[in-house]
């Protein structure tokens, strides 16, 4: 063996194991738990997450009280504009037994109806004389329909719900709400339309007797453009039903539309010599009947868009036509049509190719049911506006445009169109316009057509007059008025 031994190089070397602690059953055990833990650990905390973010997306739950449950379910619909934004989660009675407390959790898209102002109700078949609705509650079940509060209400969670549903507004907060005070009901109802010169202005709201049952009282809501008709002096009257006269010219009858015959409704004429602006919440009282001087009124108001500050009046330009004279003028041909618009300095602005002549051709300005030949006296042109003396056309055919409300304009800004009526009168925001060497270009998806040619655009924020619609090539612009042309002014 020493033979061996010493027969082995000294620098051979052998290899070595690397000897490790195994672990014991136990310890295997205790690692198995521990890793187990922190799976469900992790488990727990996706779990958690996962709950966190279901509960963030809806939206709230709230509390309606009404008198009567009239046959809801739990997980019948909220609706709104026809779709669903909410369910009802369940139905109880209120503790003292005065109704029932319907729980709704709406949509995380319906969340802003949770606010101060929203009305609820109950939708179910209602068939009067007045009106049908709520049919489509016979097949599909009933529901609880909704109409938001104003915009900036503070939130809420506990409402009233209404008996009836509520009348379709959306700018209440906007508009006027006064009180209608007779004797009797006169056959109002909610629904009932307020009308001037038989234009509907607004509608009555709910319909009740006072407090201490003495007379029967009205809401009535009035639509924003239209605040401007109700002043404090304003006279209002029933005009539901027929009227009857019988005398020696035979029997005539006085009638408003089938539907103010069926569902009622009340009209309304304001003094030539209008008093103050009436305030939300005045009294008036409403007759039975109207007296003969109250249909004579007719006072000059500026209304139109209620997007504009509260008694801002509106341009009341006339409509103009360039035509030929002659044999051609008969046919039609050479024809230019646009709104021209009086100035308070006795002159009259609008497109220059409704107020300039032809090269070649003469042409004539019928105007306020008045023929004028062209070219007026103290044309000038400026560009495609153009302005002149304004011809005689009498006093009472022409709402004069004070200066002081003219002004340049530069950068695009929410605008209001108009050809002096409240049908002919539209907004528009600046995001739909783009600026332009000429002007302001109006996006093409904007409907308007050659009716609007020559119409008067006024800026939002102020109520001044900036400049003049064009139509050319079936394209809108705002010419702006010009410094030479503002400048020409007095």
């Amino acid at each position: 063996m020493d033979d061996v031994a010493d027969s082995v190089p000294e620098d051979c070397s052998f290899p070595l194991a690397d000897v490790k602690q195994t672990r014991t059953p136990g310890q295997m055990a205790g690692l198995v738990v521990s890793r187990l833990w922190l799976a469900t650990l992790l488990c727990l905390i996706v779990a958690g997450l996962l709950v966190w973010s279901q509960l963030s997306s809806n939206g709230p739950t709230i509390e309606v009280h009404f008198a009567e449950g009239h046959g809801l379910q739990p997980d019948d619909p909220v609706r709104y504009r026809g779709i669903n934004v909410g369910q009802v989660e369940r139905i109880v009675l209120a503790d003292n037994l005065d109704g029932v407390l319907v729980h709704i959790h709406l949509t995380e898209a319906a969340a802003a109806l949770a606010r101060e102002g929203s009305r609820f109700w109950i939708e179910r078949p209602d068939i009067s004389i007045g009106q049908v609705r709520g049919l489509d509650t016979l097949v599909g079940g009933r529901f609880v329909g909704v109409v938001p509060g104003p915009a900036d209400a503070p939130a809420s969670l506990k409402f009233y719900g209404l008996e009836v549903a509520s009348v379709p507004i959306e700018n209440i907060a906007s508009g006027l709400e006064i009180t209608l005070e007779s004797t009797h009901r006169l056959g109002l109802q909610a629904g009932s339309s307020v009308s001037y010169r038989g234009v509907t202005v607004g509608h009555v709201l709910s319909v009740g007797l006072t407090g201490d049952a003495a007379t029967v009282e009205a809401r009535a809501f009035i639509k924003p453009e239209y605040r401007e008709l109700i002043r404090e002096d304003t006279r209002f009257w029933s005009n539901s039903g027929l009227g009857v006269r019988i005398g020696l010219g035979g029997i005539e009858l006085d009638a408003e539309t089938l539907a103010t015959i069926a569902a009622g409704g009340v009209s309304l004429a304001t003094p030539n010599v209008p008093g103050r602006l009436a305030a939300t919440g005045h009294r008036f009282q409403l007759f039975e009947s109207p007296r003969d001087e109250w249909i004579q009124w007719q006072p000059r108001l500026g209304i139109g868009s209620g997007a504009l500050p509260q008694g801002v009046p509106m341009p009341r330009p006339q409509l103009g036509i360039c035509c030929q004279q002659g044999a051609l003028a008969v046919l039609g041909a050479g024809r230019q049509r646009g709104w021209l618009l009086p100035l308070a300095d006795g002159r009259l602005l609008g497109p220059a190719n409704v107020l300039s002549d032809a090269a070649e051709v003469e042409h004539n300005l019928e105007i306020a049911g008045q023929e004028f030949p062209l070219p007026l006296e103290n044309q000038q042109n400026f560009h495609s506006l153009a302005i002149s003396s304004l011809p005689p056309l009498g006093e009472e055919q022409v709402v004069a445009w004070p200066r002081e409300r003219i002004r340049s304009a530069d950068s695009p800004e929410e605008i209001v169109i108009t050809c002096g009526t409240d049908e002919t009168t539209m907004s528009i925001a600046a995001q739909r316009l783009s600026k332009s060497e000429a002007g302001w270009d109006i996006d093409p998806s904007v409907p308007l057509d050659d009716g609007w040619h020559g119409a008067s655009v006024v800026a939002t924020r102020d109520g001044y007059l900036v400049g003049i619609l064009i139509r050319e090539d079936d394209r809108s612009q705002v010419a702006l008025l010009p410094e030479e042309l503002l400048g020409s002014l007095p």
